[in-house]
């Protein structure tokens, strides 16, 4: 499977995880599992994108800058994420203030990975396999 096959594959389960999640509620104790996996995923996606995408669009002059640009992003944008995923380890959110909290996290990641899939795949796809 190619790298963008994989990385589509990964939103495509983000995505599922995270209706599954909003299905069950994001304060039950099923929907708090839902969201552990979804750490998982993110993580593992945002790892194959540090190690693999990013690194080989800095090898082209094509995708150089275009490459950078969306991984300064991602650097701000995992930290957002992961600081949501950190403090639902440590538990001590109200319902309302958790569930405002996940919406702002679910509406960034659906709009990065919009594009990505837009923008940032296709280019990697042009010029870098």
């Amino acid at each position: 499977m190619s790298l963008i096959t994989t990385l589509k594959h990964d939103h495509e389960e983000i995505f599922r995880l995270l209706d599954e999640c909003r299905a069950l509620g994001v304060v039950t104790d099923e929907g708090h599992r839902k969201l552990k996996q979804v750490r998982g995923v993110v993580s593992a996606h945002l790892k194959r994108e540090d190690d693999r995408l990013y690194p080989e669009m800095r090898k082209h002059d094509e995708t150089r800058v275009l490459g950078e640009m969306y991984a300064q992003e991602m650097r701000a944008i995992s930290s957002e994420i992961l600081g949501f995923f950190e403090r639902l380890e440590s538990g001590g959110r109200s319902g309302l203030e958790f569930a405002r909290e996940i919406g702002r996290v679910i509406a960034h990641l659906r709009q990065r990975m919009t594009r990505e899939e837009v923008r940032l795949y296709p280019a990697f796809e042009a010029h870098c396999e």
